[in-house]
This record gives C-alpha cells, sequence and structure tokens, in this order.
C-alpha cells in the first residue's frame, strides 16, 4: 500500500546517501521493500523459512506468493541465502535460478547454562524425570496443538517420570485450540522466561514438532548445549539429524504415535540417548556463531569480486 511506498522511497533515498556495497535484507517484507531499492550495490536477501515451505498453504496462495519470490529473486537479488539446503532446494523449485542460491546455516553463541538442578527448580521440575523441553513461539506454526497431544501419550506410558515443558511467547491455550481442555499433568507451560537457552541444561530432550521451519535456531541452541532433539520432517532440522545423528525425526503429521514412540525410544535406550549427546558436542563448531559470520562474509566477498570482474 501507500505505506509500503513511502518505505521504499524513504529506503532507497538511505541508501543513495549511504553508498553501501552490499545491502542484506531478511525475511519476506523487508526483503522485498529492500531489492526494490535498486543501485550499485550488490542485493543479498536471507528469507529465514520462504512462507511457500509453510505445508498449509493453498495452491493458489502458495502460486502467489513463490511467484513474488521467483520474480524478487531473478530480477533484484544478486544472492538468495538459505540457511539450509532443504531451504536452497525449495527456493530453486519456485523457479529461482541455482547460481543465485547460496547456502549459509544458521549459527549460535556458545550457552550459558545454569546449574541442571537450579534450572529444573526454577521451572518447576523434579531433578529424577526425564525431561522434554520445547521452545519457541505459542502458535500453529511452531505445533503447539501437537505437543500437548504428544504429552498426552507420553504420559499415558510413562505418567510422572517422563515431563513435557513449555517455554515461549504468546497464549499457549489459543495456540493448543481445543486440545487446551484439559492439559495433562506431565505437561508445565512456563511461559515466557529471559534467555530460555540457560534453561537447556533442564531438558533431556527437546521436541520440535513444528509443521514448517527454515532452520531453526532452538535446533541449533540444543546441539550448543548437548541436548539431543525429536523433530519433524522440516527443513533444516531434518538435514541437521540426518548429516549429523543429533536426534531423530519423524513423519510431519498431526498424529502423536511416531513422536511419541521416538522419545521414548531414546527415554528408555540410554545408551543411544548418550551417543547422540556426544554427536552433539561435535557438531557445534559447524553451528558456531563465528562459522556462521565467516560464511556470510564469504558471500559478501564473491559478491564483489563479482561486480570488480
Amino acid at each position: 500500500g501507500l505505506h509500503d511506498l513511502r518505505g521504499v522511497l524513504a529506503l532507497r533515498r538511505l541508501l543513495r546517501r549511504l553508498r553501501p556495497d552490499v545491502v542484506h535484507s531478511h525475511s519476506s517484507k523487508a526483503g522485498a521493500l529492500a531489492r526494490l531499492c535498486r543501485g550499485p550495490w550488490k542485493q543479498a536477501y536471507t528469507p529465514h523459512a520462504v512462507y511457500t515451505l509453510n505445508p498449509t498453504l493453498s495452491p493458489a496462495k502458495r502460486a502467489f506468493y513463490g511467484g513474488i519470490e521467483r520474480v524478487l529473486g531473478n530480477s533484484c537479488s544478486d544472492a538468495v541465502i538459505a540457511v539450509s539446503q532443504d531451504e536452497a532446494d525449495h527456493l530453486h523449485g519456485l523457479g529461482i535460478a541455482r547460481r543465485r542460491i547460496r547456502v549459509v546455516e544458521n549459527g549460535v553463541s556458545p550457552p550459558r547454562l545454569l546449574e541442571r538442578h537450579a534450572a529444573r527448580a526454577a521451572l518447576g521440575l523434579p531433578d529424577d524425570a526425564f525431561v522434554v523441553g520445547f521452545v519457541g513461539r505459542f502458535d500453529h506454526q511452531k505445533g503447539v496443538d501437537r505437543l500437548v497431544r504428544i504429552a498426552r501419550l507420553l504420559e499415558r506410558r510413562h505418567e510422572q517420570r517422563l515431563r513435557v515443558v513449555a517455554i515461549g511467547s504468546g497464549d499457549f491455550d489459543r495456540a493448543a485450540g481445543d486440545e487446551a481442555r484439559g492439559l495433562p499433568a506431565n505437561l508445565h507451560v512456563v511461559g515466557r522466561v529471559d534467555d530460555a537457552r540457560r534453561y537447556f541444561s533442564a531438558f533431556d530432550l527437546l521436541a520440535l514438532p513444528s509443521r514448517y521451519e527454515g532452520f531453526p535456531y532452538v535446533c541449533l541452541e540444543a546441539v550448543a548445549a548437548h541436548v539431543p532433539m525429536v523433530a519433524t520432517q522440516v527443513a533444516g532440522a531434518a538435514e541437521l539429524i540426518a548429516i549429523h545423528h543429533v536426534g531423530l525425526t519423524v513423519p510431519n503429521d498431526d498424529d502423536p504415535a511416531a513422536f511419541a514412540a521416538a522419545v521414548c525410544r531414546l527415554a528408555d535406550h540410554p545408551a543411544v540417548f548418550q551417543l547422540m549427546r556426544d554427536r552433539c558436542a561435535r557438531a557445534y563448531p559447524h553451528f558456531s556463531a563465528d562459522a556462521m559470520v565467516d560464511r556470510t562474509l564469504a558471500v559478501y566477498r564473491d559478491l564483489l569480486q563479482e561486480q570488480a570482474s
């Protein structure tokens, strides 16, 4: 609308004054507005989970948003940076030229973890339980309704020995929908906490029941804290697990059975669980914040070399 047009004009004036070598925009709206500001600078764009990864989109919406990404990706972008190979393949499937697509996986800094007992006490969790943690926005995309169904099934199998804790922002009951009626006793909804990464020491396992992702930071935060995971087959998480063997993947659907079974498999087999913890420790250096910065700078250098040649 008119507001967006004003935004483009203001941004274009700013860029003409600054005259940067590279403009790197992030996410759909900001990425579209920035890339419409053409100039002598190179344009890099990172969608961070391109919207068309959403499996619930109607064919009409998928075609519409996919068309926008294709046009902007081919006509207004020097580099479209995917955060996983899965997302890169999806972008190419939308019609963006492979030569424009680069992969820069997300990275995280080392966590400052609380001591395990202190973290569990703060979250109201017993020391002797096997704890499955969920960290993320309380919304439909993140699969909050699925998490409740998974917890309910785990309660039937393990009663109170296995606890599920949910940390995040938003309205949990609204995100859970009909599943919010009669939450199982083994599910602890904590809500928002400051610096949630500190509490990963309370977890034995991370749960990622998302419907779609690009490359979820929470998985890398779990790896950095040496916490294995069970995740739905979504972009980034599935790739991470397939390559580094730091957890188990399950079908991306609303049936909780496979997810609960995967959790039980790790809870009931300490040797397998410990092996995955060790693999997290080995995988983390590849996903450090420093490694991500180095890969991003390499993209910038490539773009500037193209400009000079």
